[in-house]
């Protein structure tokens, strides 16, 4: 009997099917159509070429050339190469064990060390097993189907780069660069406000302020429709929430501004910071609206953006405090808008001075230093060598499963075997809640879509019908790729057991995919409880608190460490400083790998698809994480260059304690006790360095405390 309940989740997903991303489903359809129909009219099998196009398709999710590319060059080269080394392995169980534990275990750990191995180690992996279980073993066959991935690769990243580019995050960057060009034009009103006496017509100050928290609005509803699948989406996801939150400061910055304009004396040198303010605005929302030409190096710390914003203003008083306010907000913005178009975290913090300083009194020449704070990829590899860190217990989990697998694969003498470990590769996730929805996601598509496989392959009359199904089928796969995983899924199935059907009309090829794929799924769920088991309801609240604890800890260490002689200072910072950054890198990790799960698969949260819960969570994890990282490497640069005097030395034992009220999850109070920055009144009163990585880390703790406010426990 039909119930309420039991249409519901099937009409969401018919609604869901608006959503679908069409134009990235039809270049997949071209790419693997076109790739196809060459190997038919050559006489060459189709299902190698074939996949090759498939594959970098399913790792471009729009942003930077330079990204994209690595990352579909990452997922061709990295495939081809696995392929090889599974089919010209010896098939002695003595072999290829060994084998299989060390590349699952290398492969899945080396995701800590870059985004393009985070977003290709599982496409790499299935290639390894889809070599491993295939029938050919020879050097000769393994290398002729890597020549045909790769023809294919190439032809696909050709289309994706240069004749057809999609870029999912164009809309969300509009909306945001549309309340940076708004505010720009406001601001640069203020000086000469529009006269207004009639009291009962709203001030048109007000109008604008309506206006602009609804853009504002608006642009958060379209950051969080935007569909995510991978990691290096995150990077713009985070740096587009950024620019909101920034935004919304920036706001109320000219509305403070907006007050002394309608002062009757006005102070003189409003006009200046006006000016000043709204070029810099209006230099973001361009930059926002259109791919700059220099790739944004205008923004870099040596740029031309970025040398107007750091010019000196001869300001007083509240000015000179807004100025500065301002100032650090901008410079937040301008890294963001560089890390959109690089698609990489600005890599260094520039320390800005306000006012010009006198190289008589100051030996600091520049009116800012650099501090590279980049930890290598060595680094990254040894932070995350513990038992304490969900990357390394995923890849000992994902080792002992794809092991397994192997075993299993060879003990059953299965043909096609592979499709077993691929499945379990596949679903298994660092935590047990992704794993288990997953799993059931994938499940129930591919017996579906195995059933409409049977069906398909029985029915298909040639192989001129065939490519027709297969193009049509790849492109609704690529279309509900980042919308539904249970779509995805149910069209995946035929698409590649048409693709890789050993004889026409077998239908029961499509059987033993769907037996297996029961297998492999159950296979992962068992590992997921019993390898390292996590706790699904606290994992995200536990990851957040535990990386403001590392920060607190590390604001600690750096008091420490300014205790210690000044000839200790290179013993210190590796006895110090080093556990304590290197723990915070830790936890930053972990939370952004929390975070890349709840966009990675929207419509499976615990809140309903697309609701403001949904949004709110999606959007306020983003912020913690981005400034829970930025908080580490202004932390970093503080303690490299920063003067503990007793002032310092409360602020930063206030800021630490803020942060711990967030990792202990008590309430935190409107108004934190301890030292507050100074006033700065006289012109001559230039701010130095610790004071400026001071007021940075005190507004980074503040937005944390607020979203730690919004998120849910």
């Amino acid at each position: 009997m039909l119930t309420t309940q039991s249409i519901l989740p099937w009409a969401r997903r018919l609604q869901g099917a608006k959503q679908l991303q069409w134009r990235r489903g039809v270049r997949a359809s071209i790419a693997v159509g076109s790739v196809m129909a060459a190997c038919h009219v050559l006489g060459i099998p189709p299902a190698a070429a074939a996949l090759g196009a498939f594959n970098p398709l399913l790792v471009d999710n729009g942003g930077p050339y330079r990204t994209r590319l690595t990352s579909m060059v990452c997922a061709l080269i990295g495939g081809a190469v696995a392929l090889i080394l599974g089919s010209v392995l010896p098939q002695s169980l003595f072999v290829i064990v060994p084998a299989t534990l060390l590349f699952c275990f290398a492969l899945t750990y080396a995701r800590v060390i870059s985004q393009p191995i985070a977003s290709t180690s599982v496409l790499v992996l299935i290639l390894y097993f889809a070599g491993l279980g295939g029938t050919l073993h020879t050097l000769h066959s393994a290398t002729v189907a890597a020549t045909l991935i790769l023809a294919g690769g190439l032809w696909a990243i050709a289309l994706s780069l240069f004749l057809w580019p999609v870029d999912p995050f164009r809309p969300a960057r509009l909306a945001v660069a549309t309340c940076y060009t708004s505010l720009a034009d406001f601001t640069a009103t203020l000086p000469t406000p529009v006269p207004h006496e009639d009291q009962n017509v709203p001030h048109p100050t007000h109008t604008w302020q309506r206006h602009q928290r609804l853009r504002i609005e608006e642009a958060r509803t379209t950051l969080s429709a935007t569909s995510a699948r991978m990691p290096s989406r995150t990077i713009r996801a985070r740096n587009l929430t950024v620019l909101l939150e920034t935004s919304d400061m920036l706001l109320a910055c000219t509305l403070r501004l907006t007050e002394l304009a309608d002062l009757p004396a006005p102070p003189a040198t409003l006009a200046t910071l006006t000016l000043w303010l709204a070029t810099s605005q209006r230099a973001i929302g361009d930059a926002l609206t259109h791919h700059p030409a220099d790739n944004a190096a205008s923004f870099s710390l040596e740029g031309s953006h970025r040398l107007q914003l750091l010019a000196p203003l001869a300001l007083t008083g509240i000015l000179q405090s807004e100025h500065r306010d301002a100032l650090l907000d901008l410079s937040i913005a301008f890294d963001a808008v560089r890390a959109i178009w690089t698609g990489a975290e600005p890599p260094q913090i520039a320390l800005l001075s306000t006012l010009p300083l006198d190289p008589a009194a100051n030996p600091v020449k520049k009116s800012w230093d650099l501090v590279f704070i980049d930890s290598t990829w060595l680094d990254s590899l040894r932070a995350n060598w513990t038992l304490s860190s969900a990357n390394l217990r995923h890849a000992l989990r994902l080792m002992v499963v794809g092991t397994l697998d192997v075993i299993v694969m060879r003990l059953i003498h299965l043909n096609h075997g592979f499709w077993l470990p691929m499945t379990s590769i596949i679903l298994m996730q660092p935590f047990s809640a992704g794993t288990n929805r997953k799993s059931l996601q994938r499940v129930t598509g591919t017996i579906l879509g195995g059933f409409l496989a049977a069906f398909l392959a029985f029915v298909i009359p040639g192989p001129l019908t065939l490519l027709l199904v297969i193009l049509a089928l790849s492109g609704l796969t690529l279309a509900a790729f980042s919308v539904d995983y249970a779509v995805y899924c149910f069209f995946l199935t035929p698409t590649f057991v048409l693709l890789s059907l050993p004889h026409p009309h077998d239908w029961r090829y499509a059987g033993i995919r769907v037996g297996l794929t029961l297998a492999g799924a159950t296979i992962a769920v068992l590992a997921m409880r019993l390898l390292w088991p996590e706790r699904a309801p606290q994992e995200l609240a536990h990851l957040f608190r535990r990386g403001a604890s590392a920060d607190a800890a590390y604001l600690h260490a750096t008091l420490k460490f300014w205790s210690v002689s000044a000839s200790a200072r290179r013993t210190a910072d590796r006895q110090i400083l080093a556990p304590a950054r290197r723990a915070c890198g830790l936890a930053s990790n972990d939370a952004e790998e929390a975070v890349d799960r709840i966009l990675q698969e929207p419509a499976f949260t615990r809140f309903t698809p697309g609701s403001g819960e949904s949004r709110q969570l999606a959007e306020q994890s983003l912020t913690f994480t981005t400034y829970l990282r930025r908080l580490t490497q202004s932390i970093t640069t503080l303690a490299s260059l920063g003067r503990c005097t007793p002032t310092t030395r409360a602020r930063l034992q206030s800021l630490a304690t803020r942060l711990q009220q967030i990792a202990t999850a008590k309430p935190i109070s409107p108004k934190p006790t301890g030292p507050t920055r100074p006033t700065l009144v006289d012109p001559t009163d230039a701010i130095d360095a610790t004071e400026q990585q001071l007021l940075r880390i005190e507004r980074q703790v503040g937005i944390l405390e607020r979203t730690a406010a919004t998120l849910p426990t």
